[in-house]
């Protein structure tokens, strides 16, 4: 089939427009991948003497088949945390990828955040897959960098003069009372003190556990919904599906204040688009 010559030249055009949009577009994710932003937030609450302040990290992704790192062996993203002066550093699972027996990148970046603060990690479903499933070594390694692993249960600590009690609650919300989340749960809200709880999935608020009074819940694992739209927002996020609910930001669910993180990295073939990696601050009772 012959097409005439002014036809052939807006072809040729519409293909060279096609790839530079592409070209632009694939630049753009690069850039945007490379792009560290700090995300603040401040929560209030009367069992606070002095304010405290909360770096939340989360859903890196790390491995050497699958390496996102922020500087070489993520000084970069070290160094980002130092200057913000963490209480408390949280991480809320998925630092590394499932099924990856070599965890040197992840351990790395948790033995230097122990050297700006201490250090409360929650596993991901990617951690407690190799933890739960296949039984490696993953807990203990993490747990020798110096980290405190919270695995269903708390511990409590004074910061700044108040006391706050930190809890880790592990595996899907489908699994609650099996991997005996509840039991924990019952336990850590048996007082009044300060509640901060890890815990990677944010569709526990959605139905679960939103009822109990938490003063503070981080969570991670949507991604930010992979692909953002401005004024809609996430695309999609595994448990929560199609234009999820829950893919960043703060939120008043039921009794509790619940902040989710978009992640710093990414387990899908789809990339993040509009969608930079996120460090969440978190200043309680203080700016």
């Amino acid at each position: 089939m012959k097409f005439p010559k002014w036809k052939k030249k807006k072809i040729i055009c519409a293909v060279f427009a096609a790839a530079a949009i592409a070209a632009a577009l694939a630049w753009k994710i690069k850039w945007d991948g490379d792009q560290l932003e700090v995300t603040f937030y401040h929560v209030e609450s009367d069992k606070i003497l002095n304010g405290f302040r909360v770096v939340q990290l989360s859903d890196l992704h790390l491995s050497d088949l699958h390496l996102k790192e922020f500087g070489e062996k993520n000084q970069e993203l070290v160094e980002r945390v130092r200057r913000l002066k963490p209480d408390i550093i949280a991480v809320t699972g998925d630092m590394n990828m499932v099924r990856n027996d070599d965890c040197h990148v992840v351990l790395e970046l948790c033995a230097q955040l122990t050297q700006i603060s201490d250090v409360y990690y929650v596993m991901g479903n990617h951690e407690f897959v190799d933890f739960a499933d296949r039984k490696t070594d993953i807990a203990k390694d993490i747990e020798e960098t110096g980290v405190r692993l919270l695995t269903n249960e708390s511990e409590k600590v004074t910061v700044n003069g108040s006391l706050i009690e930190i809890g880790g609650l592990v595996n899907e919300p489908a699994n609650y009372e099996k991997r005996g989340g509840k039991k924990f749960m019952d336990k850590f809200m048996d007082d009044s003190c300060f509640k901060l709880l890890l815990v990677h999935y944010p569709e526990y608020f959605l139905d679960g556990i939103e009822d109990l009074p938490i003063d503070l819940a981080l969570c991670g694992h949507a991604h930010g919904g992979i692909i953002r739209i401005p004024f809609v927002g996430g695309v999609y996020a595994g448990e929560q599906g199609f234009f999820p609910e829950l893919t960043e930001g703060m939120h008043e669910l039921g009794n509790s204040t619940v902040i989710v993180s978009r992640g710093l990295g990414n387990s899908h073939k789809i990339p993040r688009i509009n969608n930079k990696p996120e460090l969440v601050v978190i200043d309680v009772n203080w700016y």
